[in-house]
């Protein structure tokens, strides 16, 4: 297996840090992967394990930090939907140029909502893999407090805190998500294999989320909702590694060539 660490340079002129997994040979395909709301590329060191089981199976893997988070440039505090779409555009553009398989986008939690977005708007994406995945963005972050979200909207950054110390979260990412029409975006997705995990006791991202995905995409989305995971899959990592392989088998191995 080849790796390689660099960076890229975005459409503003932030260099957004990449991780780079190749076979010895041409892949079969290359999976692009997008991490969640402030999260890192490197999954919280999981990265390289599923990495490593991709290459085996003949793929290759892209894995990055949206400007802002982890090792890229850019404040976390102006991240939006729609900006962290302008960064995975200019990842696909670059992993295309690179490299003619088939490209595959995959998306942990907030990182599958870009992933879904990006899918839509670009013909090239073959396939899409969402992993604990909100699209029902407004009750997802501000169910609890709605009054967090009139805030933003009036124009005030919020301090948070998390497990990684406290983040501001700024105007634009509340505009932003009601720009998004989520039901148009999976209608979008036709004739191209999708694949959706979800954790059935995920309490960041509740099962409303695959419910509207199941009521708005087509037969060619396969859904798994797995008992007892979590939104982390903490005690569940293998069965979420072992789905998607199994499907980037069937979808996009050898025999696909």
């Amino acid at each position: 297996m080849f790796y390689d660490k660099f960076h890229i340079t975005n459409r503003e002129g932030q260099r957004l840090s990449c991780l780079l997994f190749l076979p010895h040979e041409r892949p079969n395909f290359q999976l692009v992967v997008s991490h969640g709301f402030r999260g890192a590329k490197e999954n919280s060191g999981r990265l390289e394990v599923f990495a490593s089981k991709v290459v085996n199976q003949g793929g290759s893997l892209l894995a990055f930090d949206f400007a802002g988070s982890g090792e890229s440039e850019g404040q976390f505090v102006d991240m939006s939907l729609t900006r962290q779409v302008e960064n995975l555009e200019d990842i696909t553009d670059y992993s295309l140029a690179r490299s003619d398989s088939p490209l595959i986008l995959l998306g942990r939690s907030f990182g599958g909502t870009t992933s879904l977005v990006k899918a839509s708007k670009d013909s090239r994406v073959r396939g899409l893999v969402l992993w604990s995945t909100p699209v029902l963005l407004q009750q997802t972050f501000f169910d609890h407090a709605p009054q967090q979200l009139e805030r933003l909207l009036q124009g005030e950054s919020l301090k948070f805190e998390d497990d990684k110390g406290g983040f501001l979260l700024g105007t634009e990412f509340g505009h932003d998500i009601k720009r998004h029409n989520f039901a148009a975006y999976l209608h979008k997705i036709t004739e191209r294999p999708a694949l959706v995990i979800h954790g059935e006791k995920d309490l960041d991202v509740d099962l409303r989320n695959v419910e509207f995905i199941k009521k708005h995409a087509g037969d060619n989305f396969t859904i798994h909702v797995v008992a007892g995971a979590d939104h982390r899959f903490t005690q569940h990592l293998q069965i979420r590694e072992d789905l998607t392989l199994k499907w980037l088998e069937q979808n996009f191995g050898d025999r696909h060539k």
